[in-house]
């Protein structure tokens, strides 16, 4: 699809009265902190910390078995350290989405699929912090996995009978026949998110075209946190026995020059990640 088509097409979504809520304050103001130079770790320890919600998501990233961390982290400000300031603010964005689509009569499916969007996330960032490529910042490879399906929560909290498919499913829906019969995208409603709440333009376009057919027809660094978003997919339907099409038909070729390109076999990142997260 053309800039174009995707514009008609949210003007379709917005008059069908999809809304994409607001920032909350906390967001606002741990984003003013990252236009200060001069803050820290401590600072961001003091907003955060006033956020119980947002303090926890810093902890479980932190602590996800993924992350391989050995020893107990026992305060914010270390969490946020060990993080980093731009993972810390991306982390931040996701629990701030995830609290402003609170809503009661939809707790199971928002579990469901944060629950998701957070193994994806984690697993990205463990690859990155494994395979160490080059040019790739690990804030944005976070956003893009913690993001990249964030246009189902939007929907599930606008059309109760799009939210049924995820109450109902044992394992992952088929995403786009759930699109088709409800005649919308997820993939260009988390690109309204990604507009609407300031995300990187890399960060937007990888959550636009997580499912794109041709994946050499986009930009490097775009089809890099793609392809680090289909690798975590990929491994949560090993791990479940779940439909892994897409995966081997489109970007596994892709995964295995990605990491070719950091010594790495797909193989050996593939087993890693999978003990680590087995053993913990």
């Amino acid at each position: 699809m053309s800039e174009d088509d995707d514009n008609r097409l949210i003007d379709a979504i917005l008059a069908s009265g999809v809304k994409i809520p607001p920032m909350p304050t906390v967001l606002l103001d741990v984003l003013a902190l990252e236009r200060d130079d001069d803050a820290g770790a401590r600072e961001y320890a003091e907003v955060i910390g006033g956020d119980p919600a947002m303090a926890g998501a810093i902890f479980r990233v932190v602590g996800s078995p993924v992350m391989g961390l050995r020893a107990k982290v026992d305060s914010l400000e270390k969490a946020i350290t060990l993080l980093g300031l731009r993972t810390t603010v991306a982390v931040v964005r996701s629990e701030g989405l995830r609290g402003a689509l609170h809503d009661p009569a939809l707790i199971q499916v928002m579990n469901t699929l944060w629950a998701r969007m957070h193994a994806v996330a984690d697993f990205v960032l463990a690859t990155v912090r494994l395979v160490r490529l080059r040019g790739l910042r690990e804030d944005l490879a976070y956003q893009a996995g913690i993001f990249h399906d964030c246009g189902l929560a939007v929907l599930c909290r606008r059309d109760p009978a799009y939210a049924q498919a995820f109450r109902d499913a044992a394992i992952w829906p088929d995403l786009a026949a759930l699109d088709a019969a409800h005649q919308t995208n997820h993939a260009v409603v988390g690109l309204m998110v990604a507009r609407n709440w300031q995300l990187p333009q890399e960060v937007a376009d990888t959550i636009r075209q997580h499912h794109h057919g041709h994946p050499d027809q986009l930009p490097e660094r775009v089809r890099a946190l793609i392809t680090l978003v289909q690798f975590a997919c990929h491994l949560l339907a090993q791990r479940a026995g779940a439909d892994d099409r897409e995966w081997v038909t489109v970007w596994r070729p892709h995964a295995e020059a990605l990491f070719k390109s950091t010594d790495h076999t797909l193989a050996e990142v593939e087993a890693t990640l999978l003990q680590a997260n087995a053993l913990t």
